[in-house]
């Protein structure tokens, strides 16, 4: 079972102010009007959930997922975005919600601070890497002012993959595609198509969108996208659809006559 115990402080850049409580929205709407209510139950804002094995394990009785952003001697820093609000909205699920365009942040005391893997087994902070997804047992219906302490002794890592990345750019539904550029970040090699190239690309009608990738720098095996992805060198254009990669190459023209024949 997931102890409590030490605080982890969570800030939240509000653009509407310092003062702002997480449970209620922030809204485009003036505050004396009303806000239109849709028929359903609308989760634009959903959050990936904590596993249920994850769940059941550890007996947590308000699981949400956060990511890791970085850490320093004494706290690991994390997002909770997404968690947030989905939580506001499941407070008004009936209501559009317009959220202000700012990352929430927390900060996690370190101190008596446990890191498990899945398994349970213990891991060391060193390996948390941008992105990774940490699972946390925490209400966030208790949060109500920027200086709100939560008492966690133990998170649980989800190590996220180069899979794992390179998953969120395939296409959305079979017989469409996504083009993205892999360049070299270590190396600074990249591929930099033209306005002029980006518009063929983009204007496909098979084609959902266009977007540049970089390998992190001295990155561990499991963040190693150029393996993941099967590529013998840097950087590349590659064409994903619902699956996987369905081609790949170095030359702009290559790519654009392979499109044509789609």
């Amino acid at each position: 079972m997931l102890k409590k115990g030490m605080p982890i402080f969570v800030a939240f850049l509000l653009v509407s102010g310092c003062g702002a409580d997480i449970n209620t929205a922030s809204t485009s709407e003036d505050e004396n009007e009303e806000v239109d209510e849709i028929d359903v139950a609308a989760y634009e804002y959903s959050a990936p959930q904590v596993p249920e094995d994850i769940t059941a394990e550890f007996e947590m009785e308000h699981s949400i997922v956060v990511y890791f952003g970085s850490r320093d001697e004494e706290n690991i820093f994390v997002d909770i975005t997404k968690a947030l609000r989905h939580h506001q909205q499941s407070l008004n699920p009936h209501t559009e919600l317009d959220f202000v365009d700012m990352a929430s942040s927390g900060v996690i005391s370190k101190e008596n601070l446990t890191l498990i893997n899945r398994a349970g087994e213990h891991i060391k902070e060193d390996e948390l890497l941008p992105g990774d997804e940490l699972y946390l047992d925490y209400d966030l219906s208790q949060y109500h002012s920027l200086n709100e302490e939560i008492e966690i002794d133990v998170m649980v890592v989800n190590p996220v993959t180069a899979e794992d990345i390179v998953e969120n750019y395939y296409a959305s539904e079979e017989g469409r595609y996504r083009v993205s550029t892999l360049n070299d970040g270590a190396g600074g090699q990249v591929i930099d198509p033209s306005w002029d190239e980006l518009d063929l690309i983009l204007g496909h009608p098979k084609v959902q969108g266009y977007r540049n990738i970089s390998q992190e720098q001295d990155a561990p095996s499991r963040r190693d996208l150029q393996s993941a992805l099967g590529l013998k060198s840097l950087p590349q254009l590659v064409v994903f659809d619902h699956q996987g990669v369905v081609f790949h190459t170095d030359n702009i023209e290559e790519l654009l006559h392979y499109l044509e024949e789609l």
